[in-house]
């Protein structure tokens, strides 16, 4: 407990605190220039960092600097302003100019030191002087410490030395979820999935109402790929906090990949009915009413998502999906644009875009679309399945026989677009050359020949040399 001259010395260092943070406000105001100390300086740094105000902090350290040279701390606080400003290399380089003089700074300097080299990626050095720092704390003042300790050994794929730490810092946390989520990634990361949900698992059953550890264990077996399992868990952790916006939308998706679509909406909307409302949460009910079909409520849930929030590319590209459903490609086009806009990187909202120009018949433009796929992912052979595709429509046969081979190249012969070649010899009418493309086909993915027959059931259903030619595919896998 504190006695009294602790109260009077905080109450006095607290005054002084403040005297300082006016005094220094009151010169930036009248523009002049001021003499402080290299303490008070320490406290108007401190007050702008700790309010992240980084512009006003680096005006104060390089103030302070400029008067205190060579004070330590100062230089300890002047590298941690290049860490907040993510300048790993230059808070490291101060650092090499501060002389440990006293054990008051040694703590201060260790942790410091210890962050420079743990934003460089040297984590082994990263951990020696943040063991040179512990002994300077006790023991419930070690939860970042503990914490940073336990991510630098996780960095270095020394799970079990991570999990000692996550658990030393537990009873400190404030918020669990984020050490939850980091145990987690240990036990994943190290392939020990079934440790993982041993762990979560006794810590339900020593507190049944830890909907952090029930969300967790729902993680666990979804990542595992047992969508029906994640289930339960997920609504035990729901009926405990409905509040929980991540846990709401991670039951949704499982329903939603499950293809049970009515209940990933009655899950969402019983989030919304607990007062959690975000334009995910629309977009997601918009998607899931888009696959039913019910595209008026889609349109109304995406419309919703974006008064929220109009920076959000799903859903514009919600909206674009029910206009091009609704044979209204220029509308539809718009709304890609703004997605693509928003997501330059997303792929599928050029694929939607040229789609919607190939509805127009405006073929070049989609080219162009698909152009910039292949050369986003050049090792993707959807884009130049979707290229041959484009130029079949044209009946440009050879264009698009040119584009599967270079596909082919690209991919590592493919195995769709091996089928596609096929076809494409079939149609052009060389017909040995479609029987070789289709015979490497069948050897690549035999599975796949119902679907190469759907390309167009009249030309290939009624051919007997390529019907014979998946029997004998078909005799060799039996």
């Amino acid at each position: 407990m504190f006695d009294d001259e602790d109260i009077e010395d905080y109450l006095e260092e607290e005054k002084e605190r403040k005297a300082a943070i006016k005094r220094y406000e009151e010169m930036l105001e009248t523009h002049d220039s001021a003499y402080f100390d290299s303490e008070e300086f320490e406290y108007i740094i401190d007050h702008y960092t700790q309010h992240n105000q980084l512009k006003r902090s680096r005006q104060a350290v390089e103030m302070a600097m400029d008067q205190h040279p060579e004070s330590n701390m100062l230089k300890i606080k002047y590298a941690r302003q290049y860490l907040l400003e993510n300048d790993a290399q230059s808070a490291f380089e101060i650092m090499q100019h501060v002389e440990r003089v006293d054990d008051e700074q040694d703590p201060d300097y260790f942790l410091t030191l210890g962050s420079c080299l743990a934003a460089l990626g040297k984590s082994k050095e990263a951990l020696e002087n943040y063991f040179s720092a512990l002994p300077y704390f006790d023991e419930d003042e070690k939860f970042d410490l503990y914490n940073a300790i336990a991510y630098e050994y996780q960095r270095l794929r020394k799970y079990d030395l991570a999990l000692e730490f996550y658990d030393r810092a537990m009873p400190f946390a404030e918020d669990v979820d984020t050490i939850y989520h980091e145990i987690r990634c240990c036990y994943l990361s190290a392939g020990r999935k079934e440790e993982a949900l041993a762990y979560f698992h006794g810590l339900v059953d020593k507190d049944p109402y830890n909907s952090k550890a029930w969300t967790n264990i729902g993680d666990v077996y979804r990542m595992m790929g047992q969508y029906e399992e994640s289930i339960d868990p997920y609504e035990y952790a729901l009926s405990i906090d409905p509040e929980d916006l991540w846990t709401n939308m991670h039951l949704a998706d499982i329903y939603y990949d499950l293809g049970r679509y009515k209940e990933a909406i009655d899950t969402l909307e019983e989030a919304l009915r607990n007062g959690v409302e975000t334009s995910m949460i629309h977009t997601t009910i918009g998607d899931c009413y888009y696959r039913l079909n019910d595209l008026q409520t889609a349109e109304e849930h995406f419309h919703k998502a974006l008064e929220i929030n109009e920076m959000i590319g799903a859903g514009w590209a919600g909206l674009g999906y029910v206009y091009s459903d609704r044979g209204d490609s220029r509308k539809a086009i718009r709304c890609f644009k703004k997605a693509l806009e928003l997501e330059p990187w997303e792929t599928d909202h050029l694929y939607s875009l040229a789609t919607d120009y190939m509805k127009l018949k405006e073929y070049d433009t989609a080219m162009d679309c698909l152009r910039k796929i292949q050369e986003q992912t050049p090792n993707d052979a959807d884009a130049y399945y979707y290229i041959a595709d484009l130029y079949g429509q044209q009946d440009k046969i050879d264009e698009a026989i040119n584009t599967i081979k270079f596909g082919l190249l690209q991919t590592d012969n493919d195995s769709s677009l091996l089928y596609l070649l096929a076809y494409a010899y079939f149609v052009k009418g060389s017909h040995g050359e479609g029987l070789g493309a289709l015979d490497e086909a069948l050897s690549a993915d035999f599975e796949a020949w119902p679907e190469f027959l759907e390309f167009d059931k009249e030309l290939l259903s009624n051919d007997a040399a390529i019907l014979d030619l998946i029997a004998q595919h078909k005799n060799k896998q039996q």
